[in-house]
């Protein structure tokens, strides 16, 4: 995974204090497959998932050690994993704002036609209702 591209998330805006480092692209790809996935399912179901999802997090990330995935072992990819899906289902959700950062992410998202580069995005705090 050396030549992949990382992205930083913040997990504060979800009252932990940790950030995970994952491939970007597989992030954005579950982004983009939330809101399929919401109506698929119900909306209440997922909002159910997430509440429990987020209580395992915050009870689970000052155990783990490695917070990067391309060090990652296999417990702590779990891990990683989940952090993402809370993430993309809060913003979805809830409309927690995205804090992310990454070198070259905002080429990244113009290049996938997301969004215009705002002062948000220049602040690391991205809001999802630009990915609508």
């Amino acid at each position: 995974m050396s030549n992949e591209k990382m992205l930083t998330i913040s997990l504060v805006n979800l009252d932990i204090d940790c950030a995970i480092e994952v491939p970007v692209d597989m992030f954005f790809e579950l982004l983009e497959n939330t809101p399929d996935l919401i109506g698929r399912f119900g909306f209440e179901s997922f909002m159910s998932q997430w509440l429990e999802m987020l209580s395992t997090v915050k009870a689970e990330y000052k155990d783990v050690r490695n917070f990067d995935w391309s060090k990652a072992n296999a417990d702590e990819e779990v891990f990683l994993r989940r952090c993402q899906i809370v993430v993309a289902l809060g913003a979805h959700l809830k409309d927690i704002p995205l804090m992310l950062s990454g070198e070259g992410l905002v080429d990244f998202i113009e290049d996938m036609g997301g969004i215009e580069v705002t002062e948000q995005v220049l602040n690391g705090s991205l809001p999802i209702e630009n990915f609508a």
